[in-house]
């Protein structure tokens, strides 16, 4: 798999978490507007998530190079 591809995997799958989270939010307020809180626990959501996937990614790349080093 290459390089692009992955991570166009990533960004595909931290947006539909994202929107997911979103949705659900929103649920949880009956439609009305997020409040400030709500914003801060979506951009806590985005940073881990982003940290957690970007670093399973990375590690997947370095094993692939590490593999065609054998």
């Amino acid at each position: 798999m290459s390089n692009k591809r992955r991570i166009f995997l990533i960004v595909i799958s931290v947006t539909i978490g994202m929107g997911l989270s979103v949705i659900i939010f929103l649920m949880k307020n009956k439609g009305k507007a997020l409040s400030d809180m709500d914003y801060l626990w979506l951009g806590t959501n985005l940073f881990f998530s982003l940290l957690i996937v970007g670093g399973i990614g990375l590690y997947f790349m370095k094993k692939k190079d590490n593999d065609l080093m054998k």
